[in-house]
Formats: C-alpha cells, sequence, structure tokens
C-alpha cells in the first residue's frame, strides 16, 4: 500500500466515503431502484474514484479491499438512504460541506499517492481528479445519463483538479509543501462555496469560427481591391 501524504483520521476517510454514498444512494432512489441497485450506486459514488486511481496505478492493490470496513459503510448509507430518505434531505447542509471536503482530500490522497508512486505532475494531477470526482462520473454512466462533470454548470470537477494542481506543484518542487494539503483543501472548499455565492458556471462551448474567418477576410479582401 502507497503511503499517502496526509494522514487522515479513519473516521474522517469513513465520514468522506459515506456522504458520497449517501448522495449516490439518493440519486438511485431517485430513479425509483431496488434495494440492490440502490447499495451499488452508494458503493459506486463512494469508491468509484479511488479503485480507479489504484486500477491506473498497478501494483499498489485496491484500497477499498484492503479496507472493506469502507464497502460496509457504503452499503449501511444505501440501505438508509433506501428507508429513510426524506429524513436524510434534513442534514443537507452538513452533507454539502462533507461532500466537498471529501472532494479536497481525495484530491490529496489521489495526487498524494501518485507522487509516492514515481508518476510526474501531470499524471499525478489528473489522478488526483479522478479520485475526487471518478465516483460521480461512474454513477452516472451506470445509471444511463450524461455525466454532471462533464456538463456545463456549477463549478466542481474544476474546483478539484486546481487543488490537486496546487498541492502537486507544492510538494513536487517543495515549495511550502507542509501546507500543500491545507492549500488544497482551502482552494476546493473556497471555489466550490465562491461559485455557489457568486453564480460562477462553467459555459458550453462557443464558436468563433465566424469571427475569426471575418477578421482575416476583410483584410484580404482590402488588399484584393487595391
Amino acid at each position: 500500500m502507497l503511503e499517502v501524504a496526509l494522514a487522515i483520521p479513519y473516521w474522517l476517510e469513513l465520514a468522506a466515503t459515506i456522504a458520497g454514498a449517501i448522495f449516490g444512494a439518493l440519486s438511485a432512489v431517485r430513479a425509483k431502484y431496488d434495494i440492490f441497485g440502490v447499495c451499488c450506486i452508494a458503493i459506486v459514488v463512494g469508491l468509484a474514484g479511488g479503485i480507479t486511481r489504484d486500477i491506473l496505478l498497478q501494483d499498489y492493490g485496491i484500497y477499498a479491499f484492503q479496507k472493506p470496513n469502507l464497502i460496509l459503510a457504503c452499503i449501511a448509507a444505501g440501505i438508509v438512504a433506501f428507508y429513510f430518505g426524506k429524513l436524510m434531505t434534513y442534514f443537507d447542509p452538513f452533507m454539502d460541506l462533507l461532500d466537498n471536503l471529501s472532494v479536497a482530500l481525495w484530491a490529496i490522497i489521489g495526487t498524494g499517492k501518485a507522487l509516492s508512486a514515481g508518476l510526474d505532475l501531470v499524471p499525478a494531477v489528473i489522478l488526483g481528479t479522478i479520485t475526487a470526482n471518478g465516483g460521480g462520473i461512474v454513477r452516472d454512466i451506470c445509471m444511463n445519463r450524461e455525466p454532471e462533470a462533464f456538463q456545463a454548470g456549477t463549478v466542481y470537477v474544476s474546483a478539484a483538479f486546481i487543488g490537486a494542481l496546487a498541492f502537486a506543484v507544492m510538494k513536487q518542487n517543495h515549495l511550502f509543501d507542509q501546507y500543500a494539503a491545507i492549500t488544497c483543501v482551502v482552494l476546493v472548499m473556497g471555489i466550490r462555496y465562491a461559485s455557489l455565492a457568486f453564480g460562477w458556471r462553467t459555459r458550453p462551448a462557443r464558436d468563433y469560427s465566424d469571427v475569426v474567418t471575418q477578421a482575416v477576410a476583410q483584410p484580404v479582401k482590402r488588399m484584393a481591391n487595391r
């Protein structure tokens, strides 16, 4: 098992996993899945990002299988969401906080493990981003819908990417690397909450082909007329 870049208390790691599992389970409940489907989606959202990271890293084992309690926690979260989904909505503010924190922590863990495995900055940042957001992407694929992470809307994946990039740059270049983890957490959570407060949103593609074509064509026409 690779060393991690930040010693995270097990209870916090467990809570972050459960937060993701609950979000996944509630999505499955709203889609009217049965209890098996709800528990499967809970596991996917809670752990699929880290599993994908470990598969890509190779030779270091699957962390989720080395800590089976995390799988059991996801199943328990799925069962609770299946039978008491309405009650869980009362804890939305706390769950949002935990979800944002978990994204930051998974970005740190994923990036840190990649750096410990000897990978360079670019693949380390990619693996950190995958770890933080992979569960939601796999959930949407399993539920046969377009992945929310790839769509224009609230700033989510971008926050994880920026946090992972800052962490990797600071760690790799030893730039106040003792503060790299907290910097990642502050960036991810700051960007997430600022985007909600100020309405920051990513936008779909905008084609500037006509603008560029006209800008090029006008001087060419002038020269031709001369």
